[in-house]
């Protein structure tokens, strides 16, 4: 089970690191407007990020606390703004709405004529998911010709959109072959957006990435045990050394304990000395298949 918590300031302050809701159409291929090659040299900071809002934003900014005021009202809810981060994924869902008694989430849009609710979609799933809830409920409200700012409550329509797991595995997959892509795209910033894509394309490419990540994470806590090891070994020789049997923290408590003995089977021998019975004893068992991994010295 997935634990999440409240985005803090971090998350905040680093919003490139983070995938958002608003990204997963791009990820997905269904935004028109960007491509998840240019969002990749934006997370990465290698194009700056110029869209700094316009009309159609500023009015999505205004109507929607009216909107979300009014369907509270309306139907006794409870929809509050909520913030929600996965720092091991870098994903984050900021969502218009959560309403925890009623388990349900509320994602506002503003739109025109052409109305094309399959990004907004995308990012529910991601904020049912993020939210661990079951459905969500979609406001669409549609702009007057003149941006007239004023709630009018005939131009709103909600849609209850419903979790979809299947959808959810496909976007969480999606945005993990982001990441793996734009890892590549860090060591090579020229690469082409044809390059960029072909990264990760088959299940193979994925998977072994993704244990190849493991592996050298596996390294480092070796490393980090052999550390651990050592200390433990001094910290015993002094406890001895200064006849400390105990020793005690607001968090930790370290006892000291004495040389004993421990009895074992030696199998080696029993097998040298009476093969004959010890051939007795062997069980075979079936084995699966495997893959050998073997880290490479750095050079």
């Amino acid at each position: 089970m997935n634990v999440f918590t409240q985005a803090d300031a971090y998350v905040i302050e680093n919003r490139h690191l983070f995938v958002g809701g608003s990204d997963v159409p791009t990820i997905l291929g269904i935004n028109r407007y960007k491509s998840q090659y240019q969002l990749a040299r934006e997370k990465l900071g290698l194009d700056p990020v110029e869209f700094r809002g316009n009309e159609y934003t500023e009015f999505g900014k205004a109507l929607e606390p009216q909107i979300r005021e009014y369907i509270n009202a309306i139907n006794e809810t409870n929809f509050q703004p909520a913030t929600r981060a996965d720092y091991s994924r870098h994903i984050r869902s900021n969502t218009d709405g959560y309403d925890e008694k009623n388990n349900l989430i509320l994602e506002i849009k503003t739109h025109g004529k052409n109305l094309d609710t399959r990004p907004y979609i995308a990012q529910m799933q991601l904020y049912m998911w993020h939210f661990d809830v079951q459905a969500g409920w979609l406001a669409l409200y549609e702009r007057p010709e003149n941006f007239y700012i004023e709630f009018d409550a005939d131009r709103l329509q909600i849609e209850v959109v419903n979790r979809d797991d299947d959808y959810i595995q496909k976007i969480l997959d999606a945005i993990e072959t982001f990441w793996i892509r734009c890892e590549y795209l860090k060591e090579k910033p020229d690469m082409t957006e044809q390059e960029f894509m072909s990264v990760g394309q088959n299940e193979l490419t994925i998977v072994a990435q993704q244990v190849e990540k493991l592996e050298l994470q596996l390294a480092s806590f070796k490393k980090l045990e052999e550390q651990y090891k050592a200390m433990k070994d001094k910290l015993y020789q002094l406890m001895e050394e200064y006849d400390v049997k105990k020793w005690e923290t607001d968090r930790v408590v370290i006892t000291r304990v004495l040389p004993g003995k421990r009895e074992s089977f030696d199998s080696t021998r029993f097998k040298k000395e009476h093969p004959e019975l010890a051939q007795q004893y062997i069980k075979v068992s079936p084995t699966a298949g495997s893959v050998r991994i073997k880290l490479k010295e750095a050079n």
